[in-house]
């Protein structure tokens, strides 16, 4: 049975971790919101690299092929991204960014870098302490993307007041 002293230190600790997530988040929707871009939005135009299927971002989006349609279908409206044929397999379809597209995605990626940093506080060496921390804590095995797109997805559906 789990002492009630490591309990309360277990909740004080996802607490703070959350608290951390959300501190975080809320810069880079300040910083999408900036762009005229929902954080979705944001967060498929800082993944598209290159000229990729729509397969590949939906993957890296953690979502369904038909969420990442609709994304790509309101960044092309925009005009930051531009869907075509793949050229080995017609049945593919591609999406790149624009030349506008990248100028948003380099504008989005300077204000993430200006925003005040929850890391900034913390020495090199109190930052480097603190992944080998988080590290130790993760179970071993465990694949960190899919565990973030995991707790990306909770955390989405969480009410915390």
């Amino acid at each position: 049975m789990i002492a009630m002293t490591d309990l309360a230190e277990t909740r004080e600790l996802a607490g703070l971790l959350v608290a951390l997530v959300g501190q975080t988040a809320t810069q880079i929707s300040q910083c999408a919101e900036q762009c005229g871009l929902s954080v979705v939005q944001a967060s498929a135009l800082l993944r598209i690299d290159g000229s990729m299927s729509m397969r590949e971002l939906s993957s890296r989006l953690g979502g369904h092929a038909s969420t990442a349609t609709g994304i790509v279908d309101r960044l092309a409206a925009r005009g930051l991204v531009g869907r075509h044929e793949d050229t080995d397999d017609r049945r593919v379809k591609r999406v790149g960014l624009t030349p506008e597209g990248t100028a948003v995605r380099t504008q989005l990626l300077a204000c993430m870098e200006s925003s005040r940093k929850p890391f900034a506080r913390l020495s090199a060496a109190q930052r480097r302490q603190l992944s080998d921390l988080l590290v130790a804590a993760i179970e071993p095995g465990t694949d960190l993307a899919d565990a973030q797109l995991q707790a990306a997805k909770l955390l989405g559906s969480i009410e915390l007041d």
